[in-house]
């Protein structure tokens, strides 16, 4: 059975009512802060893992920086997300990842596109190419990648989807370079540099960095980023 993985710094019940109506898919909601309570959830989402990783296992593994230009902090959820993956439950041929201000209108939205790209290593929304290293684009000048020459990749990595094979080189990396990188790279040069199948779906062509959405944008196929407002999760949802 395929997974997805909700990465979020606190779970939300409008999140989990939504993910408990899955089927077919195993649910984990990462949950970045350790300070936080989750036997509630546990108690009334009983088909959900909730993991909470203690920040010194990311640490000890090379699990860092994926993150830092955003939250200014070495481990958030994305680390303590693949350090999961990649070391302690290795069970799921593909996963999806995604932030919780993604919307996705039902199971049948990622299922869709499951069974159009089968073997793909990584899907995500398009990508950019920086094909000299140029440092004056982009974030570049604030990211350190060990070992790997240009052209160098970027793109929107809020909602992806891995395979084994893709988070088997996440893992690689980390292990040989004693970090990660600005995921927002990190993904697509992984996929890239390693000659993995990576496609990016028109069904993804609505994740941005910044766009007000409203109902009459939703496609019930395809992906959106960011609807930070959970309560118009539910509005969206209500399409007829």
């Amino acid at each position: 059975m395929n997974a997805l993985s909700l990465i979020c710094i606190r779970p939300h019940k409008i999140w989990c009512d939504f993910l408990t109506t899955f089927k077919n898919y195993k649910i984990f909601v990462i949950i970045d802060d350790n300070n936080f309570d989750a036997s509630s959830f546990k108690s009334n989402y009983s088909n959900i893992t909730f993991i909470q990783i203690e920040d010194h296992k990311c640490k000890n593994n090379f699990y860092i920086n994926m993150n830092f230009i955003v939250f200014r902090k070495e481990i958030t959820g994305w680390e303590k997300a693949m350090y999961y993956f990649c070391v302690e439950n290795q069970d799921h041929n593909y996963i999806w990842f995604m932030e919780d201000d993604v919307f996705l209108y039902n199971e049948n939205t990622i299922e869709n596109i499951d069974i159009k790209y089968p073997c793909d290593d990584l899907l995500s929304n398009k990508y950019d190419t920086n094909t000299d290293g140029n440092t004056k684009e982009w974030l570049w000048n604030r990211i350190t990648i060990n070992n790997i020459s240009p052209p160098y990749y970027n793109g929107m990595m809020c909602c992806v989807r891995f395979s084994k094979k893709m988070l088997n080189h996440i893992h690689n990396y980390a292990k040989n370079n004693k970090t990660l990188f600005f995921l927002e790279a990190l993904f697509p040069i992984i996929a890239i540099k390693n000659n993995l199948i990576y496609n990016t779906p028109y069904e993804f062509n609505e994740i941005h960095y910044r766009k007000d959405f409203v109902i009459t944008d939703i496609i019930r196929t395809n992906l959106y980023h960011p609807i930070k407002n959970i309560e118009q999760h539910i509005t969206f949802r209500n399409l007829n």
